[in-house]
């Protein structure tokens, strides 16, 4: 039997990635239609901070080209990141204002009676959701 795992507080980053043609409006649409401030900045990506964490943005054909194990990631096509809303009304709030801002809303989804999600895509074609809290069972474990 092994020790139990260390405890962990959270996800600190995830990545989408693109190609270096979609790179400049992949780039705008999360600062500017998003919202989300760039923080960090290098030849092959962007660093987007969200709440505590950070969501990276990639150009997927020069992350290949990298060496070293911090590279070793990546999609060969569309990635997915949900979002979660800040609090009552947000939810609805993010509906009107992607649709103030031209994107089409794909999907939207009804988790049970309590929780919502919905679903549009960036400039690059990775599968973007906004959920209104936290869609997952809790961890069994305290």
């Amino acid at each position: 039997m092994s020790a139990a795992a260390p405890a962990l507080d959270g996800v600190l980053e995830t990545c989408v990635y693109c190609s270096a043609a979609e790179r400049d409006q992949v780039e705008r649409f999360y600062t500017e239609v998003l919202g989300l401030e760039a923080v960090s900045r290098w030849p092959d990506g962007i660093a987007l901070r969200i709440g505590a964490g950070v969501l990276l943005l990639f150009e997927r054909d020069r992350l290949a080209e990298r060496q070293g194990p911090i590279a070793r990631h990546g999609t060969s096509g569309p990635g997915h990141v949900c979002l979660l809303a800040t609090g009552p009304g947000e939810y609805e709030a993010w509906r009107r204002h992607l649709e103030r801002a031209g994107v089409g809303i794909t999907h939207e989804h009804s988790w049970g009676e309590e929780r919502h999600s919905i679903y549009f895509e960036d400039p690059a074609r990775n599968l973007i959701e906004i959920a209104d809290g936290d869609l997952w069972p809790p961890a069994k474990r305290s």
